[in-house]
């Protein structure tokens, strides 16, 4: 949100420094800005004053003029001109309605099954109910043409048909998003029990709002009650004013943890707008930026409603990004038509610090997209991770160690390359010759390769190691010195390895050398068994046969093993017959299934009379 702010406030101050709004004080002391900045809000204090003291005689004066005016003729032709309009607008919408309303129904009818259907069907209704005001309003400003209005009255009769279609809208979308009592209707985080005191709430600052902007220009045009329209903005303002900070106060859910309360934070921006509207009596730019920091500060909450479920996180995060822009370009377009900024002009201006600003809002987008490009980069390398992470950290080597060995690495390696492109696309913008930087980088990364060998060398044979596939997260290898245990962790420079006894070794791809992979596809383990030399050596290889077709039956061990235990005369020694066993089994699961072909094989001699050779003999175990 603090990137989205900045470049806001950026671009406003262009916007302010083209339309020529800031200016010099004659006096560039301190004293002298201070006496400047003071003198305006004095004399806005006593315009105020005046027209409170001075609005209930003008608005007696303009009441016994108005019911004077209504009682002649010319005010019985305007009422019933005015009636006719009506009667004109809502016979052309009720025309509408006998089509629209059976869509209509339908689509009120239907049961959203998640807040996206929701968003869809409430867009449908939208188009339909608009287009139902909008024919009212063009009908009623489109038969005001057929009648003779005396002087100003035509206007006044507009004016009024534009400010109730502003209300209508509000209400429409008030209602669309709020959805008093239509919890699966709603589009907005509001608890359902708040809906309707919210809706009423909200439509009551709207009317106040635009009430405070029509009514005071009419009695001011027309009655030339200057002060009485003063006194009335005075007193829609602060109604209005008074009602949003205890509608932040009474609907804006409280922080959790160690953050400022939201509440707060949006009744301060109410505060300051209305504090600066009555000071300088003009206050869009401040309300621009307030509007701006309030869904900057709500959006987040507002994108996730809709994605309710935590493993999709790819899409809301991008629309998160996309909506702080949009919201960001829409307050820089409202301040420019505020301050009836020449746009086209501002773009060709030949000041340097026009130029340098515009310069800083093409940075400040580029700076925007890049995050776009990095949320959704490290949201759908953080969601593949969590998906694939293994339950525990002895969980064995599966077909997903490769992608949670390369994964963590191309989420850095996007962050450094995006920083990379940020900066010198940054640089381009600003203005800067990046041909030179790069020669230059060229020459420092020369001279670093060059001091920094080893570093260089260690992350070489990383990528080579990583391109082959030589190792993955979880499987055991043998480095060429003596290190060996379970890959923990892979960084550009190291890999760490977790020995069986509990160390934790890093070592430098440079220093691996000859890697041995004990964990990768299969494992043949041999052992041997030394018994009499007067044994019956056809017996022994069928009794071990036996006890391997025996352990692939066994549903616990046959799973294990992908060939079956299998034994043959090995070699006779002096008084000894040694028999090599061998069988084929997962990496890794070869000391379960040799212990339990030791139990089965043991018990299995026992049966047939048969013992060990008497100790001359040691039982080897070769791998």
């Amino acid at each position: 949100m603090g990137h989205a702010l900045s470049h806001l406030l950026v671009a406003l101050c262009v916007v302010i420094l083209s339309s020529g709004a800031l200016g010099a004080p004659d006096d560039p002391t301190l004293a002298g800005w201070s006496v400047q900045g003071l003198s305006e809000p004095k004399a806005r204090m006593e315009s105020l004053r005046s027209d409170v003291l001075q609005a209930p005689g003008e608005l007696r004066d303009l009441a016994a003029r108005t019911r004077a005016a209504l009682m002649s003729a010319a005010g019985v032709a305007v009422f019933t001109y005015v009636v006719i309009l009506l009667l004109v607008g809502i016979g052309v919408e009720w025309l509408y309605w006998t089509y629209a309303y059976s869509p209509l129904r339908a689509i009120q009818s239907s049961i959203p099954a998640s807040p996206r259907q929701a968003l869809r069907l409430a867009l449908r209704r939208l188009a339909l109910l608009i287009s139902g005001v909008l024919l009212f309003t063009l009908a009623a400003i489109g038969a005001s043409a057929a009648f003779s209005w005396p002087p100003g009255v035509q206007e006044l009769v507009v004016a009024a048909t534009l400010l109730l279609l502003v209300l209508r809208l509000a209400w429409i979308l008030i209602v669309t998003l709020l959805a008093p009592g239509r919890a699966r209707l709603r589009l907005v985080p509001v608890a359902n029990e708040r809906a309707g005191w919210l809706a009423a709430a909200a439509m009551a600052v709207v009317c106040l709002l635009a009430l405070g902007s029509f009514v005071p220009n009419v009695i001011e045009r027309i009655g030339g009650a200057g002060h009485a329209a003063g006194a009335l903005r005075l007193v829609t303002a602060t109604a209005a004013a008074l009602l949003l900070v205890v509608t932040a106060f009474v609907f804006v859910g409280r922080s959790r943890g160690p953050r400022f309360p939201k509440s707060f934070m949006l009744a301060l921006l109410v505060v300051i707008v209305y504090g600066i509207w009555l000071l300088f009596g003009r206050a869009w730019i401040t309300a621009i930026v307030a509007i701006v920091i309030a869904l900057q500060i709500g959006l987040r909450e507002l994108v996730f409603f809709f994605w309710p479920d935590e493993g999709d996180q790819v899409l809301p995060s991008i629309v998160l990004s996309a909506a702080r822009f949009v919201v960001v370009l829409l307050g820089i377009g409202a301040g420019a038509l505020v301050l009836d900024a020449p746009v086209v002009a501002l773009a060709a201006a030949e000041s340097p610090m026009v130029r340098f600003v515009l310069r800083l809002i093409g940075v400040a987008t580029l700076a925007l997209l890049t995050h776009v490009v990095w949320i959704t980069v490290r949201t759908a390398v953080d969601q593949r991770l969590r998906r694939i992470r293994p339950a525990g950290p002895h969980h064995e080597p599966d077909e997903h160690s490769r992608l949670l060995t390369l994964l963590p690495l191309l989420r850095v390696t996007a962050a450094v390359l995006l920083i990379v492109m940020l900066v010198l696309s940054s640089l381009w913008a600003l203005g800067i010759e990046i041909t030179p930087v790069l020669a230059g980088a060229g020459v420092v990364g020369l001279a670093i390769g060059f001091g920094a060998q080893a570093l260089v060398r260690d992350v070489i044979a990383g990528v080579f190691y990583l391109a082959e596939d030589a190792f993955r997260i979880g499987e055991y290898i043998e480095a060429g010195g003596n290190t060996k245990g379970a890959v923990e962790r892979i960084t550009l420079r190291t890999v760490a390895l977790r020995h069986h006894n509990g160390p934790l070794h890093f070592v430098p791809y440079g220093a691996l050398g000859t890697v041995r992979n004990t964990s990768r596809d299969w494992v043949v383990e041999k052992f041997n068994l030394p018994l009499p030399i007067d044994v019956d050596s056809e017996k022994i290889r069928k009794l071990i046969k036996g006890v391997g077709e025996e352990m692939m039956a066994d549903p616990e061990v046959g799973r294990l093993m992908m060939e079956p235990l299998k034994g043959k005369l090995y070699r006779v020694d002096p008084g000894v017959k040694v028999f090599r066993c061998k069988f084929r089994t997962a990496p890794g699961r070869q000391f379960d299934v040799r212990a339990q072909a030791y139990k089965r094989i043991e018990a299995a001699l026992r049966k047939m009379e048969v013992r060990f050779a008497d100790g001359r003999l040691p039982v080897l175990t070769n791998a």
